[in-house]
């Protein structure tokens, strides 16, 4: 073989090796990129994970941390709270919170404009369970929300489970009972006048008036 002819395939057989690195290498840039959206998708796993954790939180749980959340307005705390009351255990909340369920009821009392009538039946299922300084305070919240919108508690206690609305309307006549018994009767009556009232919202009505003689 003359000295051209080598030079000739020692050359063909560079390139042909730069060529088949060069495609070899292609493949594991192209990997490379692709896995930058798996990447991404790896951070998902942990917020599902963060919210089935807040899920699962209990109604005690959630009130106390909404309650503590300085990020909040007043209104916001207070809707997201009674948003959670139905069934809520004080005595267990008491527990979890050092003895904070006194301090959350009396805040729920200080901002009860902020609750909505539509929250009514919530705050009616949360009565029970209550004794001493708890019972009195949220029976105070009761007082207020029925001398505030009778049409809607009425309504509310008509509908809810017997158990509760019982200590529904012993809470409210408690709560009313610092005001003089005959002139809060009076109101009651001549608000019911003007009200269609269905039977079993007579029969809240009539309840009512009757524990308002013994409140205790």
């Amino acid at each position: 073989m003359s000295k051209g002819s080598m030079f000739v395939s020692v050359v063909c057989t560079l390139l042909l090796l730069s060529v088949t690195v060069g495609c070899a290498s292609n493949p594991v840039e192209q990997y490379t990129d692709a896995a930058v959206p798996s990447g991404e998708k790896a951070v998902k796993p942990k917020q599902s994970s963060a919210n089935t954790q807040q899920t699962r939180q209990s109604k005690e749980e959630r009130v106390l941390s909404f309650y503590k959340d300085s990020s909040l307005s007043d209104e916001e705390k207070v809707h997201h709270i009674t948003d959670d009351l139905a069934g809520i255990q004080w005595g267990k909340l008491n527990k979890n919170s050092e003895h904070q369920s006194l301090e959350i009821i009396e805040y729920l009392y200080k901002q009860r404009a902020f609750i909505p009538s539509e929250s009514f039946p919530n705050v009616i299922r949360a009565s029970d369970g209550l004794d001493g300084a708890l019972s009195e305070s949220y029976a105070a919240i009761m007082g207020e929300l029925f001398t505030r919108d009778k049409t809607a508690m009425t309504r509310a206690l008509a509908n809810t489970d017997k158990s509760y609305r019982v200590h529904g309307i012993g809470s409210i006549a408690y709560g009313l009972s610092y005001q003089e018994p005959k002139v809060v009767k009076k109101e009651i009556r001549q608000w019911q006048a003007g009200q269609k009232l269905t039977a079993a919202e007579k029969q809240v009505i009539r309840t009512l008036l009757v524990k308002l003689d013994d409140p205790y």
